[in-house]
């Protein structure tokens, strides 16, 4: 609460911190290097977990396990078709929160090298 006068006084709502406690779940989730590679991915389409393996060079029971929590969390979700299962992101605002985050850590690791251009 603020007071700005004797007579006036404006509420600030608190945070509700069962929002956080979510937000920070799926942040959790996807705290690892293999599910963010997952989610860079897949921003184009469906993949299967053999392309998956191909394109990140993990093995097919890593990808597989990782997925399966994903899927679990609600970070992807599968669409069968024949033999075939298919893997995508399941809101694409995941994808560009990650994007974002990249973005953010590349800007600071060109800030440091352009700093320590700077001094040396």
């Amino acid at each position: 609460m603020l007071e700005y006068s004797s007579r006036r006084t404006i509420e600030i709502p608190k945070p509700d911190m069962a929002i956080y406690a979510l937000q920070a779940e799926i942040s959790k989730t996807i705290a690892h290097p293999l599910r963010i590679a997952i989610i860079h991915s897949l921003p184009d389409g469906a993949k299967t977990v053999n392309q998956l393996t191909e394109i990140l060079g993990a093995s097919q029971s890593n990808v597989s396990q990782h997925l399966a929590l994903m899927r679990q969390r609600q970070i992807v979700k599968t669409r069968k078709a024949g033999a075939n299962v298919f893997y995508s992101v399941t809101n694409p605002k995941i994808s560009q929160a990650c994007d974002m985050v990249r973005e953010v850590l590349l800007e600071q690791l060109n800030n440091r090298q352009e700093i320590a251009k700077s001094v040396s």
